[in-house]
């Protein structure tokens, strides 16, 4: 193994447009690279160290996809269960039809949402986290948005498109984590600390951003297109909106030591590096299937052109079509990214388990993924 590459690669985007990056890879249980290049405060040109807490935003996705198969295994969900069986909101739910007035029609739903709808994007959700509704919980609950507060919301407002129809990134993952805290009993965050942080020793990775936590997390830069830089972004994770609201879809804070431990449980099919069994194998095959139609990959490559090729199974990409994939192939991987930069691989047939972090939004991901993608390949030798 002559990791080259992947350092090539992370020395020249730092040089370029990235302020800092980080990267573990493990292969056949065992770490074989860790680096990182660049700094994690550009402005006081602080090296980055490798323990820096970052915002995971959307790599919070596949572990939300990894509880609800989860709570399928343990048979407390079903993936067709429909969603109003836990958040009341959704039964007999709207659908909201545009006007060429530009308001809308609301018309019922042709079928209801169910729990596979949410976790393959599919339940005609959107992604407006400016909606009347979103304001009108937060100045009811002083700011505190709890999960399923949140959730209850987003089914009164409605869909905007029917179930099943179209693929649409969207909140549908935020909507899991409350029926997660529903059917299991527990808040959201702690049955993702017993059943999968606890289990795989992630001492850095949860919801609970307390004052002093805050302090820890590194700077957050958003690349300022005008400028032509990166630039402190002052809001930070946009989505964490609640001090109680517990986001499956990008609220969880994470290191790269801890995040490379979940991915690498993934890659095993649920065991983690020292054996211990998180997941069962069916439930990780289960949660890496594609679940969508040819029709939706085409929508989900209208967003990701770099991800064609790709399905979409439980919160994760998923490899479908060699020919058509940006940078390598492996047989069976999946994983997903995040709005900061994250990439997540867990490739089972390889053994190869990959976390890249960086802490910038407009990251240029179209960019840096597939590159690092091939040259984690050609470090193993297996392009």
């Amino acid at each position: 193994m002559d990791f080259t590459p992947v350092k090539s690669v992370m020395d020249d985007i730092t040089a370029w447009n990235i302020p800092g990056c980080d990267i573990a890879i493990m292969k056949d249980n065992e770490l074989v690279f860790r680096y990182q290049a660049g700094y994690s405060d550009l402005e006081n040109k602080t090296p980055m160290k490798g323990d820096e807490l970052y915002y995971l935003f959307s790599a919070t996705k596949p572990i939300t996809g990894a509880a609800a198969v989860k709570l399928m295994e343990e048979g407390k969900i079903s993936p067709y269960d429909e969603v109003g069986k836990y958040i009341p909101s959704f039964n007999g739910i709207k659908v909201n039809i545009p006007k060429a007035d530009g308001t809308f029609e609301r018309v019922a739903a042709l079928r209801p949402v169910r729990i596979i709808d949410l976790l393959t994007m599919t339940a005609g959700l959107d992604y407006n986290l400016s909606s009347p509704e979103l304001h009108a919980l937060m100045k009811s609950t002083g700011g505190r948005c709890p999960t399923v507060d949140v959730a209850n919301t987003l089914g009164e407002r409605g869909l905007f498109f029917h179930p099943g129809e179209k693929f649409c990134y969207s909140l549908c993952l935020d909507v899991m984590g409350a029926v997660i805290e529903v059917a299991s009993g527990e808040r959201f965050g702690d049955y993702l600390r017993t059943r999968f942080f606890e289990p795989l020793g992630m001492t850095h990775t949860t919801f609970n951003i307390t004052p002093e936590l805050k302090k820890q997390i590194a700077p957050l830069y958003i690349f300022d297109n005008e400028l032509g830089k990166p630039k402190i972004k002052e809001n930070g994770n946009v989505f964490i909106f609640g001090s109680e609201f517990e986001g499956g879809g990008a609220g969880l804070v994470s290191t790269v030591d801890d995040y490379i431990k979940f991915t690498n449980m993934l890659t095993n099919l649920g065991k983690s590096s020292e054996g211990v069994r998180v997941m069962s194998e069916e439930s990780v095959n289960f949660m890496r299937e594609n679940r969508i139609t040819e029709e939706h990959m085409k929508m989900f490559w209208g967003g990701w052109k770099y991800l064609r090729g790709f399905g979409y199974g439980c919160g994760v990409r998923t490899a479908v079509y060699p020919e058509l994939v940006a940078g390598h192939f492996s047989k069976g991987e999946f994983g997903w990214c995040g709005a900061a930069g994250a990439m997540v691989i867990a490739a089972p047939e390889d053994g190869i388990s990959v976390y890249y972090a960086q802490h910038m939004q407009n990251s240029f991901e179209w960019v840096v993924h597939p590159k690092l993608r091939k040259a984690v390949w050609e470090s193993f030798g297996l392009t």
